[in-house]
Formats: structure tokens, C-alpha cells, sequence
């Protein structure tokens, strides 16, 4: 049951979470929006403060890029990272990178069990350019770490405002979770049946733990339709 769940088993989960689509999704993002920000700074006179602020961000990716796989940074690394990640915010606060240190930052912080320092990292990182591509990324970071804080009301707030575009199925599955913590179980089911519909990439892993958590929902007068498994055995 919901209310069964305690506040560390929260923020394991919310580890784990981020684990699966954390660091990566941020190194991801830098390659794909990079060059969009670049082009937005090209013709101004950032250009070179844009050059340095990525010369910076690429040390602090060289540093995480030593981490062993499937461990945490070791206090030094951690030490170091969030020191270049500050460099970004106080140096470089009007450049993409400013905002991937302060999700890093915020990342580092749920991996110390700090959630409070994690929510202040990514209300930095959403101030400092509401529009920018992340925004969608950020808002499900922030409600994803205020459902560990216990806030579910909040956290369903931020994932059922805006349009999630192409994150819509992250979004869905986020709705499950929280509806889910709320011993809501119908609505848990009806948001992973959603994600699992929307799922943009026919990834087969999350089909398949979409379809778990939908199992463990399942309303009784509701069997669960396997046709859209997308034809994961084809």
C-alpha cells in the first residue's frame, strides 16, 4: 500500500530512477540541444564566454567519465564536479552549460540522500531559462524528487501542466508512480496504460516494465490487453 512506503524506499527508488535515466539523459541532451544553444549564442557577442563555459562543462564530463560503472563518484570526484558546477552557475549563468551543472549537481545530491539541496539545484536550473529545451527534462526531475519529499500533490501538479511532447510516456509513467503512492490504483493503471501507448521508441525494456507495473495495478474487471507489447516477439 501507498502509505506503507517509507521515506528511504522513496529515495531508493528515486535512485534508482535516476540511475536508470539520469547522468546520461543530461549527456544526451548537451549533444542534441548544443549546438541549437551555440547557434542562439553565435551571433552575439556570448560567443566567447559560450566557448569557455564549454570548455568548462567538458572538464566536469571528463571527471564523471572516470566513474566506475554502476558506482558512485568518489569524494574527490564529487568534490570536483560540484566545484565546476558552481564555477558554470557563477560564471556562466546565461549559458546552457550553467543549467547541465546544476542538473548534475542536483543528481549528486538525491546519490547523498539530500533531496532538499536536489530541489534547490533544479528550481536554479528552471529559473534560469524557463524556455529553454530542458525545461521538459527539469520539470520531471523536480517532481519525480518532490514525490520523494513526500509532496505528491505538487509533484502531480508539475507533470499534469505544460504539454510533455515527445516525453509524454516519462510523463505518463511519473503520473502512475505518484497516483500509485496515493494508493490510487485505478488512475496508477489508466496513466501506465498512456505511457505504454505513447511509448516514442518502442523501447522493449520500458514496454516491458511498463507492462509489470501495470500488472501490479490491474483492476480486477480490466485484463491486461498484451497486444500492446509492440510486438516485442515479432
Amino acid at each position: 500500500m501507498a502509505e506503507d512506503i517509507t521515506e528511504e524506499e522513496q529515495i531508493e527508488a528515486l535512485k534508482r530512477w535516476w540511475a536508470e535515466n539520469g547522468m546520461q539523459t543530461v549527456l544526451a541532451v548537451v549533444l542534441v540541444i548544443g549546438g541549437y544553444f551555440g547557434w542562439q549564442f553565435w551571433g552575439t557577442h556570448q560567443q566567447e564566454q559560450m566557448t569557455e563555459a564549454s570548455d568548462v562543462y567538458r572538464e566536469m564530463i571528463d571527471v564523471i567519465a572516470g566513474q566506475q560503472p554502476g558506482s558512485l563518484l568518489s569524494d574527490a570526484q564529487r568534490a570536483k564536479v560540484n566545484a565546476i558546477a558552481d564555477q558554470l552557475k557563477d560564471g556562466y549563468s546565461g549559458s546552457p552549460y550553467a543549467q547541465f551543472g546544476a542538473l548534475v549537481k542536483a543528481k549528486l545530491a538525491v546519490d547523498a540522500n539530500d533531496l532538499d539541496a536536489a530541489a534547490a539545484e533544479l528550481q536554479w536550473a528552471m529559473d534560469a531559462n524557463p524556455e529553454a529545451p530542458t525545461e521538459r527534462l527539469i520539470r520531471l526531475r523536480m517532481a519525480r524528487v518532490e514525490a520523494a519529499r513526500g509532496n505528491i500533490d505538487e509533484a502531480l501538479k508539475m507533470v499534469q501542466t505544460g504539454d510533455p511532447a515527445e516525453m509524454k510516456s516519462a510523463y505518463e509513467e511519473a503520473k502512475g508512480d505518484f497516483y500509485l503512492q496515493q494508493d490510487n490504483s485505478a488512475a496508477a493503471f489508466t496513466a501506465y496504460q498512456a505511457a505504454l501507448v505513447s511509448n516514442e521508441s518502442a523501447d522493449q525494456m520500458v514496454g516491458s516494465l511498463l507492462q509489470l507495473k501495470m500488472s501490479s495495478v490491474l483492476p480486477a474487471e480490466a485484463p491486461l490487453d498484451e497486444s500492446n507489447s509492440e510486438g516485442d516477439s515479432q
